[in-house]
């Protein structure tokens, strides 16, 4: 019995403490909640189909998008390869050979278009997941009611040097 007071008195000091820190800021919800720039991109570079940074940031639409485009295209290029290869253990001649060159550059331009658009969705992946990122934590900041943590200044750059004026 005694051993079970005890137990009851530290669980007892324990959540004593724990309510009284229960009510968090909004500033404690947001550093809890925002996503990381380098989780994002580190999951872009990583997965093999593009927007995994995006879907980390919530932009389902745009990821889905990334994804089955890279899907699709990474998919036809790897099957056009597979093609060439088979198309290159076979030696046909006659009618035979030009239905196989017709094929052979089907499949050539099914790999080089399908490889580009996959590269391009990669890149696209990775410079869209710190923008979808950033959008997740400003979105983020204004729900909760954090202010900004650097004041939005505009930039302003003044160059001197030697000026063109029209007059008329």
């Amino acid at each position: 019995m005694r051993t079970f007071a005890a137990a009851l008195l530290c669980l007892l000091l324990v959540s004593r403490q724990a309510r009284a820190d229960g009510i968090p800021t909004p500033e404690g919800l947001y550093q809890q909640q925002k996503k990381s720039t380098a989780l994002a991109v580190t999951l872009e570079a990583i997965c093999p189909i593009a927007g995994a940074g995006a879907f980390y940031a919530g932009e389902d639409d745009k990821a889905t998008v990334l994804a089955l485009a890279s899907g699709l295209s990474g998919g036809a290029a790897v099957g056009a390869a597979f093609f060439l290869i088979h198309l290159s253990h076979q030696n046909p001649s006659g009618v035979d050979h030009v239905f196989s060159d017709v094929e052979s550059g089907s499949a050539w331009t099914v790999l080089v278009v399908g490889g580009v658009i996959y590269l391009l969705t990669r890149i696209s992946g990775l410079s869209f997941a710190p923008d979808a990122v950033t959008a997740f934590n400003l979105d983020l900041q204004q729900r909760l009611g954090v202010p900004p943590t650097e004041p939005l200044v505009p930039f302003h750059a003044q160059a001197t040097g030697a000026t063109l004026v029209w007059r008329f």
